[in-house]
């Protein structure tokens, strides 16, 4: 029987080239492929253009007008945007900062922003010229407060919006809304609300919003009081009290009081960030349905711990829960570790967990980590005591992590101290390598805790720049020797490619918040390094670690998203 000719890439069909082309990652990839022909151009397009992350406020402006042109293909496949203002920072020769921005919350001395304004402009005028009635999701991710105008026009421009934000404001927006009373039901597609009340005023639009959408899917709830005009002080009564609920959430909830007979919300993801949670987590359980919670996120929020008891009750626990983050690098309570264990144990199922804990003197339990040994793919704890006391899991407890939680793919930890000056890593830090290689499925691997230097990083600018190029090549010496024993045991047992491991990315750092000494001004971000190529002079290609910039390991290596660790939600920095 004749075999039956190949198909070519032509010849498939339109689902299947679809599929293909939706693994390419890489903006770059993706403008290269739309080059070849108008038919990889039409494939092409909807990924390239779908997301879109923009800084405005700047000289690059300008070039919004020829992206916005009519003749551009492209425009019609943007869904998503994420709007930024630019910066301009003026360079302090006395301290040094890594070239990778890679926290958009750093305490950097920056020059006056240039006005909001053109930002506003700008923004005014990407509305204009988008064809309506096709983005799912704008974001205005800064503190900058965002046009009502300009929020009236998206809202009347974009009906298919899936998710509204309602943060700071030029003026008061609560009193246009009264004039227009269906506002937010003719938004008819909306599943996500984000509120980031710094005024009353917000509150009250905020409680508009939620009060039109019973059915939302998705709720992020974080108090930017502190963030509001100079003059406007937060108000005394805006968390809950022990005798009845506070400002926050009788203004926000007003809808639904009282509390004891109301209809919760049956919300798969839910953020809390900056609520005083000790005499408002009852409130809470009766305005949320937690049985039906996929993803949990709870960051800043003091007396979190009544919250994860009361999760931890038979009747209260999560069902579906597959992704728990507790972040709270300031005011964390010693005893509210131990409710959290608590509340590791009465689950199960989770994916992704996450905990950057301050002002603890232990870690989580080992037991209750293991417990999601089966399904958990992504592992990232920091726990502290002081600034000068960081935690890391003794030997028998690392190795039992590793060994039992085979699934992990993403890891983010604190390995013992090691020195940059030596040969080779310290007798306790390739320990903790040898119980690496046990999680045969890691693809990124996060060592937050930087080597410790003979060398310091002060002194005239010239020579910290010398000192810190010099570090990194250390660091890069050890993320080699990293890369070669993982490949080796993979040759050896036969897993991961089989010429190499499944490990692709080895960071340092904590996004631009740990510095490598406590005694120094100088602050080091991450450094990540991926595998690359070297050519000998005889013309042998072995493997070699290059240091990337954090901006671009996600195009590297999709399975990366561990590497966020910044305490405000930046959508669209990772591969959310």
């Amino acid at each position: 029987m004749a075999e039956k000719p190949k198909l070519t890439f032509s010849e498939l069909p339109l689902d299947v080239k679809k599929l293909i082309t939706g693994f390419i990652d890489r903006p770059t990839d993706l403008k290269t492929l739309c080059l070849v022909s108008r038919e990889f151009q039409d494939l092409a397009l909807p990924d390239l253009y779908r997301t879109m992350i923009l800084f405005v406020g700047g000289p690059q402006d300008l070039r919004l007008s020829a992206m916005l042109g009519r003749e551009n293909p492209g425009i019609k496949h943007i869904r998503d945007i994420y709007l930024r203002l630019e910066k301009a920072v003026i360079p302090d020769k006395t301290r040094i900062y890594h070239s990778d921005d890679s926290s958009e919350d750093d305490e950097i001395e920056e020059s006056a922003t240039i006005p909001a304004r053109q930002a506003q402009f700008t923004v005014r005028l990407l509305l204009d010229f988008l064809p309506r009635n096709q983005l799912e999701a704008f974001s205005w991710q800064t503190w900058e407060p965002f046009s009502v105008d300009n929020f009236l026009l998206l809202c009347k421009k974009q009906k298919k919006l899936r998710l509204i934000e309602l943060g700071p404001m030029d003026r008061a927006l609560e009193p246009i809304l009264e004039k227009q009373p269906n506002f937010f039901e003719e938004l008819t597609e909306i599943k996500s609300i984000d509120c980031y009340p710094e005024s009353i005023d917000r509150l009250k639009a905020a409680q508009k919003a939620l009060k039109a959408k019973p059915d939302i899917q998705s709720l992020c709830v974080s108090t930017g009081f502190e963030y509001a005009q100079e003059g406007l002080e937060i108000p005394p009564d805006l968390q809950d009290s022990s005798t009845r609920p506070g400002l926050l959430t009788r203004t926000l909830f007003s809808h639904m009081m009282p509390f004891e007979t109301c209809k919760p919300y049956a919300l798969k993801d839910l953020d809390l960030d900056t609520i005083e949670l000790r005499y408002a987590a009852d409130t809470w359980l009766k305005i949320v349905k937690f049985e039906n919670l996929e993803k949990l996120e709870i960051r800043n929020c003091a007396g979190a711990d009544v919250l994860f008891a009361q999760l931890s009750k038979p009747h209260l626990r999560p069902q579906r829960l597959k992704s728990l983050r507790w972040m709270d690098d300031d005011k964390s309570d010693p005893h509210a570790l131990d409710a959290f264990d608590g509340l590791l144990e009465s689950t199960t199922g989770l994916d992704i967990l996450d905990i950057y804990v301050c002002r603890m003197n232990t870690l989580p339990k080992v037991s209750s980590i293991v417990h999601h040994k089966k399904t958990l793919t992504s592992l990232s704890i920091h726990s502290q005591a002081s600034k000068e006391s960081v935690f890391h899991y003794v030997e028998y407890d690392f190795e039992r992590i590793c060994l039992e939680c085979s699934e992990l793919r993403q890891l983010s930890v604190h390995f013992p101290r090691t020195s940059s000056d030596s040969a080779m890593p310290s007798a306790e830090f390739k320990n903790y390598i040898t119980q690496i290689l046990k999680l045969r499925k890691l693809t990124t691997l996060n060592i937050r805790r930087w080597p410790t230097s003979s060398t310091a990083f002060v002194g005239p600018f010239n020579r910290v720049i010398d000192t810190l190029r010099l570090y990194e090549h250390q660091l890069q010496r050890i993320s080699q020797y990293i890369f070669e024993v993982s490949d080796d045991d993979a040759r050896l047992l036969g897993y991961g490619l089989g010429h190499r491991s499944h490990l692709a990315v080895i960071c340092w750092g904590g996004n631009g918040k740990t510095r490598h000494d406590m005694h120094d001004r100088y602050k080091l971000k991450q450094i990540p390094f991926v595998r690359g190529l070297k050519v000998d002079p005889f013309g042998q290609i072995s493997m070699l670690a290059v240091q990337t910039v954090w901006r671009m390991v996600q195009y590297v290596e999709p399975e990366s998203e561990i590497l966020n660790h910044s305490v405000c939600k930046l959508v669209g920095e990772s591969n959310d």
